[in-house]
């Protein structure tokens, strides 16, 4: 009888967390979801609720059964590097943990678009928001509705001082369809990213923020371990993967349940670095530019070995690649504009050799890999000026390397 009641016991815990797990707002994927102090800590995690005008409306519109998109755009963790596979990855949990409590019944009307990209700043993630995310999006209104923006932990070093970023957060807000946006920040296993400065631009335009950092970092060593939690010093497990799809979800079931915000986020609120760089034009290999004179010199190859991963694929498409047998002439770009960045391969590869970058007869910078890399695309920044006006571009191979390989990503203008 003893035995009998225990089965009858468990059967009845497993029926009932399973009927939990699948109702609206308790469907969280961490195995300690039922812990008082684990509930706790996830609001810990909500850095800012922000303005929930825009997330009440997608939520509106999944749940009448219009076809919306969540995406995705970051580092490494966001691509899902560290979850076991790419399925445990945050992005994908909370895509799932999402569609999960709005999506139409009987419908599959809410969509994904990873674009996490490994080693890359925001910098990078302007250059490729629209190619990554925009054109992938399948809707009739071909726009994202909600996106979260992950950076905080890849943007040390980001040559724009954050405009970049707040270009990148300003472009997606100030699309035609209105969209929600999310500002996560996660951390390294010595408890360091950028939140702080990051903060800011949600301030700004008074968006919803979570932090890894508040919600979980101050549990890792308790009732956690740092194994348990972070696979290596900068990537999460599946664990820790699982723990910040529950922080977003968290947060967007306290905005869901929350009074709706009188009115719009304002977008002409002073900036909080700048956003200087919207409207940003991204050039690929194959493709013409009206306005602009290229001449692909001894960069006319394509690099089939450059990024490429789960959730994006071949990141960027055809690039300007300079192979060993290649000639001996340099890539040139001509045309009026007032910033310019170059995404480039940093390979660890020693077939790979140097690069001068040469704007309007004056050399600018000196590009090349090392054994720490690992093939992600870095980004310099060549130009910034206030106002626009004829340049010359040129992208040679240094003496000793004419020889060797060197692959640029892409090359992006402001005009």
């Amino acid at each position: 009888m003893k035995r009998l009641l225990w089965i009858l016991t468990v059967c009845a815990m497993i029926i009932n967390s399973v009927a939990w797990a699948a109702s609206g707002e308790g469907a969280y994927f961490c195995p300690d979801q039922g812990e008082a102090w684990y509930q706790a800590a996830l609001e810990d995690g909500v850095l800012r609720l922000g303005n929930n005008l825009r997330l009440k409306d997608v939520i509106r519109r999944a749940r009448a059964g219009e076809d919306v998109t969540v995406a995705a755009i970051g580092g490494s963790i966001t691509e899902g590097a560290g979850a076991s596979q790419y399925r445990s990855c945050y992005a994908y949990r909370f895509f799932k943990g999402f569609a999960e409590r709005f999506e139409a019944s009987g419908k599959t009307n809410v969509h994904f678009v990873n674009a996490g990209v490994g080693g890359t700043p925001s910098t990078f993630g302007l250059m490729r928001y629209q190619r990554d995310i925009v054109d992938r999006v399948e809707d009739p209104d071909g726009l994202p509705d909600l996106v979260i923006v992950e950076f905080a932990v890849n943007d040390f070093g980001e040559p724009t001082k954050h405009r970049c970023y707040e270009s990148l957060v300003k472009t997606i807000l100030s699309q035609e369809n209105a969209p929600a946006v999310i500002l996560l920040f996660s951390v390294f296993d010595g408890g360091s990213n950028l939140q702080e400065e990051l903060k800011k631009v949600g301030e700004t335009y008074d968006l919803m923020m979570v932090s890894i950092k508040d919600a979980a970092y101050p549990h890792v060593g308790r009732e956690w371990t740092k194994a348990e939690f972070f696979s290596d010093p900068y990537h999460p497990t599946s664990m820790g993967h699982a723990v910040m799809a529950d922080c977003l979800l968290k947060a967007v079931d306290l905005a869901a349940e929350a009074e709706t915000s009188a009115r719009d986020i304002d977008l002409n609120a002073e900036c909080a670095y700048g956003v200087d760089f919207m409207g940003l034009k991204t050039i690929y290999a194959g493709t013409d530019y009206p306005g602009l004179q290229l001449e692909r010199g001894g960069f006319i190859s394509d690099d089939l070995r450059s990024y490429a991963n789960t959730p994006v694929g071949r990141v960027c498409g055809r690039n300007f690649h300079h192979a060993a047998n290649d000639p001996d002439e340099p890539l040139r770009l001509t045309g009026v504009f007032k910033k310019l960045l170059i995404a480039w391969k940093a390979s660890p590869d020693e077939s790979f050799g140097k690069a001068r970058v040469i704007l309007d007869g004056k050399t600018k910078s000196f590009l090349k890999g090392s054994k720490d890399k690992y093939n992600q695309s870095e980004v310099i920044l060549v130009l910034d000026e206030e106002e626009a006006a004829e340049h010359t571009l040129e992208i040679r191979m240094m003496e000793g390397s004419k020889d060797k390989c060197f692959t640029i990503t892409c090359i992006g203008i402001v005009e």
